[in-house]
């Protein structure tokens, strides 16, 4: 669903950040992790099309990210950022349904289909309580949800979420953790996401992709999650 082959990520000045082997993740719920400017948020943008590396390539089914048009890789990637920033006085079902935006035509016109896919989204994140609000009058942890809803609506095979819990308190944090786990339930979707949280990876992922010392490297196995990460960090407890 997503390879990374021989890749070489770079900032905007031409630093390396780090590379990689040949990785292929396929469906399930994935973290990225590392320590701050490692280059986690530069890989999502990477995947997204907005950031080109230096070297290798990146494969989103079967196909290197660089010769996917704008609207065709709409419909194979999605992303929430930490921190959501929406213009006007839209209400969180208009956002949903901006979701739907790479599936209608140039008049943008809903469809019943695109009205029974956000309504089916409704239900499943649970956002009957708030959907019809202002955007910007919801709390930081129903906007996020809103966010992922949003993501969920384009119906791609692939979510980012760069930081997803990085501004919420202790509820929210885990109502999106639940969430994550109803996305990864899907069948052929993989969740990928970017924290600095560690102790609930095992119960949550499949696999963990660290960036240490240069290295973006893949882990699977769950009882090695956090002492691999732990010893990248240098924590010794």
């Amino acid at each position: 669903m997503l390879k990374f082959k021989e890749l070489v990520i770079c900032t905007e000045k031409k630093r390396e950040l780090f590379k990689t082997d040949e990785l292929h993740l396929g469906s399930g719920i994935v973290a990225l992790v590392g320590r701050n400017g490692a280059g986690k948020s530069t890989l999502f943008r990477t995947i997204m099309g907005g950031h080109f590396y230096r070297a290798g390539a990146i494969e989103v089914e079967g196909r290197e990210v660089k010769n996917y048009r704008r609207e065709e890789l709409a419909k194979k990637v999605a992303i929430v950022f930490s921190k959501a920033t929406v213009f006007g006085k839209h209400t969180g079902r208009d956002l949903l349904f901006l979701g739907r935006l790479p599936y209608q035509n140039m008049f943008s016109i809903k469809t019943q289909e695109d009205r029974d896919y956000i309504e089916r989204i409704i239900i499943l994140l649970d956002l009957h309580d708030f959907i019809d609000q202002e955007f910007t009058q919801m709390s930081d942890g129903e906007k996020q949800l809103v966010m992922i809803g949003r993501a969920m609506a384009q119906d791609t095979p692939i979510i980012l979420l760069d930081e997803p819990n990085a501004f919420l308190d202790l509820v929210n944090r885990h109502k999106v953790m639940n969430v994550l786990r109803k996305i990864g339930g899907e069948a052929n979707k993989l969740v990928l996401f970017s924290t600095h949280e560690i102790d609930f990876l095992p119960d949550l992922c499949d696999s963990v992709l660290l960036i240490d010392q240069g290295y973006l490297i893949k882990i699977d196995d769950k009882n090695a999650f956090i002492p691999t990460i732990k010893s990248s960090f240098g924590i010794n407890s």
